[in-house]
């Protein structure tokens, strides 16, 4: 058994149609077709790779802690870049999801899921094209979105979990948000 899994934040689906929109024309323009492959998604914790079904039960029931959150608007704004191989829309930092992919990150972490040299400092996006970008191109991309603008927003109440199947993401599991004062794991000296 081996299964491959990605924690992540999926936009309405009126939101994800214009994200495609953007994709697709940035595909059939520069000819890269990378971006494609994956769901419109920010991802909220590196894909990981289970390889027995206890650690996969240990893995959702762990996320279960994590959904101990308020919603929250998330804004995503124009564009941005990881110069020279990724383009794509700036997702707006704010409490709610810096907080949340903590919360994701600081839950998991015992699983030892990640190589410990994973100590990247978050930035939270939302990729239009990547890995078959080459550099020639990517300044291309750059130059054409440099003008144009984009917002949109959403409000977040759970997160998503996508499994690798037949070469394609599928939406595998939903963690929607509970109140936080419901959670088991705070210790209240006055309750």
């Amino acid at each position: 058994m081996e299964n491959l899994f990605l924690v992540c934040l999926v936009p309405p689906v009126s939101i994800v149609e214009d994200i495609d929109a953007i994709r697709n024309y940035i595909s059939e323009e520069f000819n890269v077709y990378e971006s494609l492959k994956r769901p419109a998604h920010i991802t909220l914790y590196n894909p990981v790779k289970i390889t027995t079904l206890e650690m996969e039960e240990r893995f959702f029931n762990t996320l279960a802690f994590a959904t101990y959150q308020d919603s929250f608007m998330q804004v995503l704004s124009h564009f941005g870049s990881f110069p020279s191989h990724t383009f794509y829309l700036n997702v707006v930092q704010n409490p709610g999801i810096m907080n949340l992919q903590a919360q994701i990150k600081t839950a998991l972490k015992p699983l030892k899921l990640l190589p410990q040299t994973d100590h990247f400092k978050y930035t939270p996006h939302l990729t239009l094209a990547f890995k078959d970008v080459k550099p020639p191109v990517f300044e291309e991309i750059i130059k054409t979105f440099k003008d144009r603008k984009f917002k949109r927003e959403f409000l977040v109440s759970g997160f998503s979990v996508y499994k690798h199947v037949n070469k394609r993401w599928q939406p595998y599991k939903e963690f929607m948000f509970k109140n936080p004062k419901d959670n088991p794991k705070i210790l209240d000296l006055f309750s």
